[in-house]
């Protein structure tokens, strides 16, 4: 027994030390993101990979949900396949839906090799600059935003696990089924 209690203080030491670590890294989170859910979605423009410009207001009635990820991304990359067949298969003749997926720091040419490697459909966005994504945060991703039909801000995350990936699924769906 007393060959165990070193053992013991050990891991009780590392278990309060990773909780502490994870609770600075959340209070970060919080302040550096920039938006609030309630606020009414900063205004931006962007480009298509069809070379249409279209601003975020043009969206306007439909219910938009917003991923920023990177291509270098590990969790990014883990999350797209979900996004994909959770979200972007249940929805994408959905009228009254658009998904856009915007690529921090990624111009056209990347997103468009991403995209055709991967095999993907979904709506992406080059946004190289961070013009975009800095409206919303200043780091970590992935980050979600899901806007309602008025463009408010009615859900926002980072990271990716399955409870906050439900919740976001839950509020798309919650708020598709208003009329």
């Amino acid at each position: 027994m007393k060959k165990l209690f070193p053992l013991f203080v050990l891991a009780l030491i590392s278990l309060y030390s990773c909780n502490n670590k994870a609770k600075e890294k959340e209070a970060d989170v919080i302040k550096t993101t920039l938006t609030k859910v309630g606020q009414q979605v900063p205004e931006f423009s962007f480009v298509t990979l069809n070379n249409d410009t279209l601003s975020i207001n043009d969206l306007k009635g439909k219910v938009v949900f917003m991923n920023f990820f990177a291509t270098w991304c590990p969790i990014c990359i883990k999350e797209l396949p979900f996004i994909k067949s959770d979200i972007w298969e249940k929805y994408k003749d959905n009228k009254n839906f658009e998904l856009l997926v915007f690529g921090r720091e990624h111009s056209a040419e990347e997103i468009i090799s991403f995209k055709q490697k991967k095999g993907y459909l979904l709506n992406f966005v080059p946004d190289p600059e961070r013009k975009i994504y800095s409206l919303f945060a200043e780091r970590y991703i992935p980050r979600n935003v899901v806007l309602n039909r008025e463009g408010k801000i009615i859900y926002q995350s980072t990271g990716f696990d399955d409870k906050e990936f439900t919740k976001l699924k839950e509020t798309i769906e919650s708020e598709l089924n208003k009329q």
